[in-house]
């Protein structure tokens, strides 16, 4: 089934028209085949469901006013997402149109999405990994990056929670993140505020450092973008690797669409935020500071 909607056109609609359903038929295609059609249902469901979360609801907003399109990539996992800066495109992944009405298809649409919109809120903010970091440097905002994306996710689904729809938060409290939920949770329960000032927001930040797995897997991805960005860069003069990371970029990721930023003033100095590489993205790194070494001193024959 996988193979027959990757040989069909490419799936894709404006994000708008999912922000009101008594439009949404007059706005899409006429002639849309039957895997459109049950992947924009899936859609103006999850985002029905977004449209109950505060900051989902901004972020959803956000997105629309740039005019993002979301579009769906069957090689992509459900729980993932990613941007087209240029193209303006949120893909998605391919589930089983059995799955999609469940609420574990929904739980999975609805992480993929509001990772997605994260994403495109920190690059509408010019906030997004930059190669010309330090690889350390690159390394440590990459991993900033990815523990906001997963903190913002908590906050949506646990203001979901508190509106009815408490599906999305079982799902995530059962999931691998299931530690980032018992942080946010414990947090905000300690008092009524927390859930609002962002208190509980920076515990789940900062909860997601504790598994090295995790940060592992992120130090991964980002050790393959630096690498990507070393082959572009070949016979061509770059500033990969050179610049160094300033903490007010750090800060700058806490801020929220609707106001307020849950990481203003943090120092990121915390023990679990200093984790070093595994020796296999050790080694990876080595190789890469070595490669831009070169690169400097030989821009002509790299």
């Amino acid at each position: 089934m996988t193979a027959g909607v990757s040989s069909s056109p490419r799936i894709a609609f404006p994000l708008s028209v999912f922000l009101q359903h008594d439009a949404q038929d007059a706005a899409l295609p006429a002639g849309m085949g039957l895997q459109a059609k049950i992947f924009a249902d899936a859609v103006q469901q999850v985002c029905s469901f977004l449209l109950h979360a505060p900051s989902g609801r901004a972020l959803l907003r956000a997105a629309v006013l740039r005019g993002v399109h979301i579009g769906l990539d069957p090689l992509l996992e459900p729980q993932t997402s990613f941007y087209y800066p240029l193209q303006k495109r949120l893909d998605i992944g391919y589930q089983p149109s059995s799955l999609l009405s469940s609420q574990k298809g929904i739980s999975l649409y609805l992480a993929s999405i509001i990772g997605g919109l994260r994403r495109i809120w920190q690059h509408s903010r010019a906030l997004t990994p930059d190669t010309r970091l330090k690889p350390e440097d690159f390394l440590r905002y990459c991993r900033a990056f990815e523990a906001d994306v997963c903190a913002i996710t908590h906050l949506a689904a646990w203001e979901l929670r508190a509106a009815g729809p408490c599906f999305f938060w079982r799902h995530l409290l059962a999931a691998a993140d299931g530690d980032v939920s018992v942080s946010f949770a414990r947090t905000a329960a300690a008092h009524p505020r927390h859930q609002f000032d962002g208190t509980a927001l920076r515990a789940a930040f900062l909860e997601w450092f504790e598994v090295a797995e995790r940060v592992d897997a992120c130090d991964h991805l980002a050790l393959e973008m630096m690498d990507m960005a070393l082959l572009g860069a070949r016979g061509a003069a770059q500033d990969i690797g050179r610049m160094k990371l300033d903490t007010a970029r750090l800060c700058q990721l806490g801020v929220m669409p609707q106001g307020g930023n849950y990481l203003g003033g943090m120092r990121f100095r915390a023990p679990q935020m200093r984790r070093g590489c595994d020796p296999f993205n050790r080694t990876h790194l080595k190789h890469i500071e070595r490669d831009i070494c070169y690169l400097s001193e030989n821009q002509e024959s790299f």
